[in-house]
């Protein structure tokens, strides 16, 4: 690959030292240089995704599946490498500032429409006849947690998406 793109400089210079002819032993030189170049390119790239190929194939015939994991992460795992976020770095700050972000997001713009609502929200709830919530079923973020990291390595990623 060297030697093409080294090969197509090397014409491409010449070319534009002769004044960029359109037509001529000099702009077929070049034409043919970059042209080779091109070619030498996509076939690498199609020898890179022929040997990933492959080592997939190898690894699942195998039933290898940590070494066709590591594969296919080396191949398309793309993970965004986040440093910071606004200007910080700090995972703390980070935390505070989301936090802060959402609890404004999420506030009533009106306090007392708000109040009103829930006010009426629960003399609705008086008149409710159903199934009754016990106190036992409801959830919160701590449980929730509990739950997500008592799973199996792998199962959280599937979970998420």
């Amino acid at each position: 690959m060297n030697v093409l793109k080294e090969a197509t400089v090397n014409a491409n210079k010449v070319w534009k030292a002769a004044g960029k002819p359109r037509q001529g032993p000099i702009f077929n030189k070049r034409q043919l240089c970059k042209a080779q170049y091109r070619k030498g390119l996509r076939e690498k790239q199609k020898l890179n995704t022929c040997r990933y190929t492959n080592d997939l194939h190898e690894a699942l015939l195998a039933k290898n599946g940590p070494t066709f994991w590591k594969c296919w992460r080396s191949k398309f795992d793309m993970r965004p490498n986040c440093t910071q976020v606004d200007g910080f770095t700090d995972p703390c700050i980070i935390a505070n500032n989301f936090a802060c972000y959402f609890s404004k997001i999420y506030s009533p713009n009106n306090n007392q429409r708000a109040s009103s609502l829930c006010n009426e929200y629960l003399s609705l709830c008086n008149n409710y006849f159903g199934f009754a919530l016990a106190s036992n079923l409801i959830f919160g973020t701590e449980l929730v947690g509990n739950a997500m990291s008592g799973l199996k390595s792998g199962k959280l990623r599937i979970l998420m998406a």
